[in-house]
């Protein structure tokens, strides 16, 4: 494991001391800000191996019951996984949150998204379904955000099973996962009651004034969006979430939306907001001071955790 460490540092640190100097992003984030991932195909390899190999903590405690699941993709019947992760306590139906991880389409879940995921559980008091979706770098196009509509389909189905109250379910999802969230939202005939995301993803068009500017930011920056949505696309032609019509706009829910100030990604998310909120969806926005994109992997930063406490409060007002 310490060689795995070594070589993911190896891999992941450049730019990053440039960029702690050119952007006043806090203290709490000097660690993270050197992690800032390039995104050839051999460094997602090695990446996705170190990933899967790190320990996430899903094993059942005395507060949270977990198990991992495998559903059936309605596209090419392949499987794929999910982690399930109810509060143990009482057996009345309970909330329930479809939670789809960032890592620009291209990456598995980070450890800090397992250990928010089971946050999220245990600050609200839901079950979380945390979404094991296969990845656009090797799979065809559509497969990703496939996986997580089969997920959401599955979830709802099976709420009698999951002791899931269907009158109180969210979606929430951070960076690429704010994407695959919203389409989940627009491919699903039965929506969610709330809708998060986490400094999202929206701009194919990569048109934004924050996306011209934060070309080096640590941790992600438009350089590698562009490799991103080049990895997702595949070729294909897909039109902006930032075009949507005010008519597909109203198929949102409730939504809570949160940005980073130092993110390429902060103004497509500030202008959905405000498009949504011109569409007459109920809005919550929030951009963050002194951050940059993927904060919360900074879990003892008291920014962190503040937006943590703040989007569980968010959730669990029913």
């Amino acid at each position: 494991m310490q060689r795995l460490i070594g070589l993911l540092l190896l891999i992941f640190v450049p730019l990053a001391t440039m960029a702690q100097t050119d952007y006043l992003i806090h203290d709490d984030f000097r660690a993270a800000c050197r992690i800032t991932a390039p995104l050839g195909r051999g460094v997602l390899g090695i990446g996705n191996a170190f990933l899967a190999a790190m320990p996430k903590g899903m094993t059942s405690n005395k507060e949270l019951t977990i198990n991992k699941i495998r559903i059936i993709s309605t596209a090419d019947g392949e499987k794929f996984g999910a982690w399930v992760i109810t509060p143990k306590g009482s057996s009345a139906p309970r909330p329930a949150i479809l939670f789809l991880h960032g890592g620009g389409f291209v990456f598995k879940g980070a450890p800090y998204h397992y250990d928010l995921a089971k946050e999220y559980a245990r600050r609200t008091g839901s079950v979380v379904v945390m979404v094991d979706y296969r990845t656009a770098h090797n799979n065809a196009y559509g497969i990703p955000l496939g996986d997580c509509v089969d997920a959401w389909r599955w979830m709802t189905a099976e709420a009698q099973m999951l002791r899931i109250d269907t009158s109180r379910t969210a979606i929430v999802g951070d960076s690429a996962g704010g994407f695959l969230a919203i389409k989940t939202v627009l491919g699903s005939d039965v929506p969610p009651a709330k809708l998060m995301l986490i400094y999202p993803v929206v701009d194919c068009s990569m048109r934004t004034e924050s996306m011209a500017k934060f070309s080096d930011t640590p941790v992600w920056n438009s350089k590698l969006n562009k490799k991103m949505w080049e990895y997702y696309l595949q070729g294909v032609a897909e039109k902006s979430l930032l075009d949507l019509a005010p008519n597909e706009l109203q198929k949102m829910p409730a939504i809570y939306i949160e940005t980073a100030e130092f993110d390429c990604l902060r103004d497509e998310g500030n202008e959905f907001a405000k498009r949504l909120q011109n569409a007459g969806v109920a809005t919550t926005h929030s951009q963050t001071k002194g951050t940059m994109h993927g904060f919360d992997m900074s879990q003892r930063s008291e920014i962190t955790q503040r937006q943590i406490s703040e989007r569980c409060k968010w959730l669990g007002e029913w």
